[in-house]
């Protein structure tokens, strides 16, 4: 199957879910990052501001604003294909974009290095590769940054994945089930 019927049954999957099925699994998967930000001692997190399909990331974003972590949120400039971290403060100063995702009203407090991105997908691979979105963001993104990139996702989510060259994976895939030490596994099957 190519990336883009992999994408449309995934929206699908993900779409279907029973509301109670997905909330139990949203609350363990806000847990076990939680968890995981902690030990790790991280400060600042690139996250994004989900959509509707999407695991819902403003319960986890209040908890972090909180407990006085620094929040950034994706903001994509359409134009030239380029993604920077804009400083969430507030649910109140919240807008959308031209695409309708949700972005911070204000775009120039910018940190590209955030301790730790949560980078979003469709369908992960236990060695960390991802099918996105098709725009190429993240992986043109994560190809400059050297920071934890961990994600968050159903274990629905796991399967096959194309990988092509580009392709940028993340450290640690974070599942309602398990914590995959996915860079672990990559050097194991070099």
């Amino acid at each position: 199957m190519n990336k883009k019927a992999l994408r449309k049954e995934m929206i699908s999957t993900l779409s279907s879910m029973e509301t109670s099925y997905k909330k139990k699994n949203e609350e363990v998967l806000k847990s076990r990052l939680l968890d995981y930000i902690e030990e790790h001692d991280i400060e600042s997190i690139g996250i994004v501001l989900a959509m509707p399909h999407e695991m819902d990331t403003d319960d986890i974003i209040s908890h972090l604003v909180r407990q006085g972590k620094l929040i950034y949120t994706p903001v994509c400039d359409y134009s030239n294909k380029q993604m920077n971290f804009c400083r969430f403060t507030s649910f109140d100063k919240v807008t959308k974009d031209e695409k309708n995702l949700r972005v911070p009203e204000d775009t120039e407090d910018v940190n590209n290095r955030p301790d730790l991105i949560v980078v979003p997908g469709l369908i992960y691979s236990e060695e960390g590769y991802r099918i996105g979105y098709g725009g190429g963001f993240y992986d043109r993104f994560l190809s400059h940054y050297d920071g934890l990139k961990a994600s968050l996702l159903f274990e629905e989510q796991i399967g096959e994945v194309v990988v092509e060259h580009h392709d940028i994976p993340v450290d640690v895939l974070i599942t309602p089930d398990r914590v995959i030490d996915a860079e672990a596994k990559r050097e194991k099957n070099v």
